[in-house]
């Protein structure tokens, strides 16, 4: 009788921990199901597929009407979170800017709603050994280049969460190919600190929340806990690798873009939202090698979540979402004065 009465908790806490799990693995899916029912609007852009490396893979893109083949036009790579789809990113904002601006946007979709962006993550080890994410971007930027008339010296990259790592690895790897790029809810991934090695100057544009519940701002192992209730994500590991502090990613760009040593340009942004609970601080170092920058907005009390969006899930989970500026407007302002 003893130990009927021991089984009986022992089950249930056996299926509150499997329950837990479950939650656990479909946590990315729950960002791009949570993103889509948030933002309610149509994908912009058409759908083009192409064979890559053995693989079928796609992406959207959104050509200005403006767009007459005459003049060469600016080009913005914008990529989808972890668990996200080309679809989900076409709706971020960047569509009519794009109208209005009048660059082409493209989004291109992963393999399996994943970017191979350098973390060395546990979780999608098989997958990275298998697929270079950079050379179909290098690949599709190519077929671009042939099919409209770009300016080569202004192809921008961005991101969130994933799809910023992914940016900061292009940065990186492709800096003759990239004039700036800015990463949302994302830092750098940590394989990178030690292996640095950007052949140009690349302006870098950072906007990260200083509680963002995922990707830690002071760096660390990347948590996506959707169950902050159920599990510890200080114990729990999520195998999704780690990152550097955003802080940490300044300072390599900052010697990389000959700016070691200078003291950025403060400015405190107007409070427009007071009960957002967030403040946000620009911080902009410029005058770099080549025209080259680096722009921090250190979101103080921001979450995962991108600056001027929706609050696509509670804050519990995610964190607050900043209302005091636009996120995706600001990062266009970025690269308009970005050249390589």
């Amino acid at each position: 009788m003893l130990n009927h009465g021991h089984e009986k908790p022992n089950r249930k806490r056996g299926l509150f921990m499997l329950a837990a799990a479950a939650i656990l693995a479909l946590s990315a899916g729950s960002i791009c199901v949570a993103l889509m029912a948030a933002q309610r609007k149509a994908p912009t852009g058409k759908r083009v597929s192409l064979t890559h490396d053995g693989h079928q893979r796609h992406y959207r893109i959104h050509v200005p009407d403006k767009y007459d083949g005459k003049s060469r036009v600016p080009l913005v790579f914008c990529f989808h979170g972890g668990g996200g789809t080309a679809e989900v990113a076409s709706r971020m904002g960047f569509s009519p800017l794009a109208d209005k601006e009048g660059f082409i946007v493209v989004y291109p979709a992963a393999l399996k709603r994943h970017w191979n962006d350098g973390r060395k993550s546990k979780k999608f080890a098989e997958q990275d050994a298998k697929v270079d994410d950079v050379a179909f971007i290098l690949a599709l930027l190519k077929k671009l280049q042939r099919e409209f008339r770009i300016d080569s010296d202004r192809v921008y990259a961005t991101g969130a969460s994933n799809g910023g790592f992914f940016s900061h690895r292009l940065a990186i790897e492709a800096s003759d190919k990239f004039a700036a790029a800015a990463i949302m809810i994302a830092t750098m991934p940590k394989p990178f600190e030690e292996n640095f090695k950007p052949k140009r100057p690349v302006s870098m544009l950072f906007m990260n929340g200083t509680d963002d519940p995922f990707v830690p701002y002071n760096g660390g192992p990347i948590t996506p806990n959707f169950t902050p209730r159920l599990v510890d994500s200080k114990k729990h590991d999520f195998g999704r690798g780690e990152c550097s502090s955003t802080d940490a990613a300044i300072k390599l760009w900052l010697g990389r873009n000959g700016l070691a040593g200078t003291k950025p340009e403060i400015v405190k942004l107007p409070d427009k939202n007071p009960r957002d609970g967030c403040r946000v601080e620009r911080r902009t170092w410029p005058g770099g090698t080549a025209g080259s920058e680096v722009v921090l907005y250190r979101i103080e009390g921001g979450g995962h979540t991108i600056p001027g969006g929706v609050q696509y899930l509670s804050e519990r989970i995610i964190g607050k979402t900043c209302g005091d500026f636009d996120g995706i407007k600001t990062i266009w302002q970025f690269f308009e004065r970005s050249s390589r």
